[in-house]
């Protein structure tokens, strides 16, 4: 590993923290920078579960959300049903196991809850990418803004990174979320809790 992440003296102060996708042993050299983080959340891909899988395994001791997509979940744990996926990402380490299912939603796993959530229903799909971390950063966004970590402020965290992630893709790159106020997360939320509440 060629690259050591330098971190500054307020930045290493950083509460909440996503270590988004890269070497698991450069996410790991980044922690080991960090002073208390309250919140640690970690993302990955299929290229390092099949060439850093040890890596990838030690950190997740080390964190409180793992991120993956349904395929790197089944890729990472041997197992097809992602209930069993996410109880063996669970054992690994992270209290807060986050498998996204991309047009079908994200199944949302840990010892006090499961919650399953459906993508926001939308016909202008332009281009996906980046919809993962855009979910990401919408659920992180919002847990850090919270100060008790309950059921309740969770499930409104994949509420809000599921909304941010329906904008994503319809646009190319950033089209759509550079500009993207909390107004207008707040009124696709609106009508996504119409849509999903019975």
């Amino acid at each position: 590993m060629e690259f050591c992440p330098r971190v500054s003296g307020k930045q290493n102060r950083i509460r909440n923290i996503f270590l988004a996708n890269v070497d698991p042993d450069l996410q790991s050299s980044l922690l080991d920078c960090m002073r208390s983080p309250r919140l640690v959340g970690l993302d990955s891909m299929n290229y390092w579960i099949h060439n850093k899988r040890k890596s990838l395994l030690k950190i997740l001791k080390r964190v409180n959300i793992f991120v993956a997509n349904d395929r790197e979940a089944r890729d990472l744990t041997g197992e097809h049903n992602l209930i069993k996926a996410a109880k063996f990402l669970r054992a690994g380490g992270p209290e807060m196991i986050l498998i996204k299912k991309g047009e079908h939603g994200v199944l949302f796993y840990s010892d006090k809850f499961i919650f399953c959530l459906p993508a926001y229903p939308t016909d202008k799909v332009v281009d996906p990418t980046g919809a993962g971390d855009t979910f990401a950063g919408g659920f992180m966004g919002y847990l850090s803004t919270r100060r008790k970590l309950d059921e309740k402020a969770i499930k409104k965290a994949i509420t809000y990174g599921t909304v941010a992630a329906s904008y994503n893709v319809e646009a190319f790159g950033m089209e759509k979320t550079a500009e993207l106020s909390l107004e207008d997360l707040e009124n696709r939320l609106f009508k996504f809790k119409k849509i999903v509440l019975f």
